[in-house]
């Protein structure tokens, strides 16, 4: 099998892009990159022939939120498990400055990240995660936006920080040229209904589901959007979990503000109706009662939400099966239910699950595209591989097609088949959208105000 350091021909497969699909081999160069791509290529001297015959041939996975946190040996050890299960390259929170400043924060987890997958696993790069704003948070920023490839801060509309610094953040971001991540679905409305429901005994996901419900999620993203919109800035929210939230997020995309959404697949199968308890069920967002459904599919198949995320890692467990479903059932849940359910086009599936994701976060074309000069990182997939339970611990939620082969950066990183030899993953630096941003923007955002 590949192993790196030759070319890599795939060849007789369906090329499925965010746009179309198409019959064409994939020549992937030695350099990491696709090298060529067309019907029937000749195989150069020396290239190795992957055989994508029956198979749908897609960019690899982008996942634009995991939060896997520093230690190395849950990373070495889950990082694997998101490749297996079709996901080329994470986008990781990175925890703040800890008092030791923005950039050496980001310096060390990048130094952990590249040890813990450097024998095998997903290419990485990372969203600052902020908690305040002052001076040295604002220095940060401009340091690892200008040195670290980092192009992102996630931030929470309503948690600590109050709208001032919020707005801060984000006024600072687009100067900058990064884009704002924000979460709302804290702040001071829930932690007043989490203190009462503290007193009275009741905790976990129950605590979690009653005080984060559906009207302060839908408010606290209407917020973070608003808040944005004054300043003319880009946004991204989410995740996303409530036809509330859905409806704030399309009425400002009507009026031309810039935003972007994630939703995590255990939103769109899963409900906090029935006594399943499973590794992270008290996270936020909460489950929902399955009446949110719909208005999430319809989000995803009309684009107003335009990526899924796993938004999570594990619980303390490291195999694969203590994974949330979320993380190892990304593809196949969106598959199965999104696809196989009529819900969604194979294309829609690409834009879902990679291309719409590095658009947002500017890496497309490098990631998310099958085209010459983009990154080698393809997924070989089984359109009919057979429906099975994720796992009996999660509400048993049902999944299907199936991971073959996984090439990232040319090489066969991951194989149902055969063995394979890996290289280890690569931090993908995320440059930051262009120092025009900011006055194109405010104009257009100008522009939206007025109609």
């Amino acid at each position: 099998m590949h192993g790196g350091g030759m070319m890599l021909l795939v060849r007789g497969g369906t090329v499925v892009t965010a746009e179309a699909s198409f019959r064409i081999d994939i020549l992937c160069g030695d350099d990491g990159e696709i090298a060529a791509i067309g019907p029937a290529l000749d195989i150069p001297t020396g290239c190795d022939v992957l055989d994508a015959g029956g198979l749908l041939v897609m960019p690899g996975g982008v996942d634009p939120h995991t939060r896997i946190g520093p230690d190395e040996q849950r990373i070495a050890a889950l990082a694997p498990v998101l490749l297996a299960a079709g996901t080329t390259t994470v986008i990781e929170c990175v925890g703040g400055p800890r008092g030791r400043g923005m950039r050496a924060a980001w310096q060390d987890w990048r130094r952990g990240w590249r040890h813990a997958v450097r024998g095998g696993g997903v290419d990485f790069s990372a969203h600052m995660v902020i908690g305040q704003y002052d001076g040295d948070v604002a220095r940060g920023m401009a340091e690892v936006t200008q040195a670290c490839g980092v192009n992102s801060f996630r931030l929470s509309c309503g948690g600590e920080m109050d709208d001032t610094q919020v707005m801060g953040v984000i006024d600072h971001a687009m100067e900058l040229g990064a884009l704002c991540a924000l979460d709302a679905h804290g702040g001071l409305v829930a932690a007043y209904l989490r203190a009462g429901l503290d007193r009275a005994g009741i905790d976990s996901a129950e605590a979690q589901a009653l005080s984060c419900a559906a009207p302060v999620e839908g408010s606290g993203i209407a917020r973070a959007i608003m808040m944005a919109g004054m300043l003319g800035a880009p946004v991204h929210v989410g995740p996303v979990s409530t036809r509330d939230a859905v409806d704030a997020i399309t009425a400002a995309r009507l009026r031309g503000q810039r935003v972007s959404a994630e939703v995590l697949p255990r939103h769109l199968v899963l409900d906090g109706e029935g006594d399943e308890v499973f590794p992270g069920c008290d996270a936020l967002p909460p489950l929902r009662d399955g009446a949110q459904h719909a208005a999430l599919w319809g989000g995803l198949a009309s684009g107003m939400l335009g990526m899924s995320a796993s938004g999570a890692g594990a619980d303390g467990g490291l195999a694969g099966e203590a994974c949330m479903p979320d993380l190892v059932g990304r593809m196949g849940l969106l598959w199965h239910h999104g696809v196989r359910a009529g819900r969604l086009s194979a294309e829609d599936f690409v834009a879902m699950t990679s291309a719409n994701a590095a658009r947002a976060f500017n890496i497309y074309p490098r990631k998310g595209a099958i085209m010459v000069g983009a990154d080698a990182d393809l997924l070989l997939w089984d359109a009919h591989g057979a429906a099975h339970v994720l796992s009996s611990c999660y509400g048993a939620p049902v999944v299907s097609g199936a991971v073959v082969h996984v090439v990232r950066g040319g090489v066969v990183a991951y194989s149902a088949t055969q063995a394979c030899v890996a290289g280890g993953g690569r931090h993908v630096d995320r440059p930051c959208f262009g120092r025009d941003l900011a006055p194109r923007v405010r104009r257009r955002a100008h522009l939206a105000a007025q109609g």
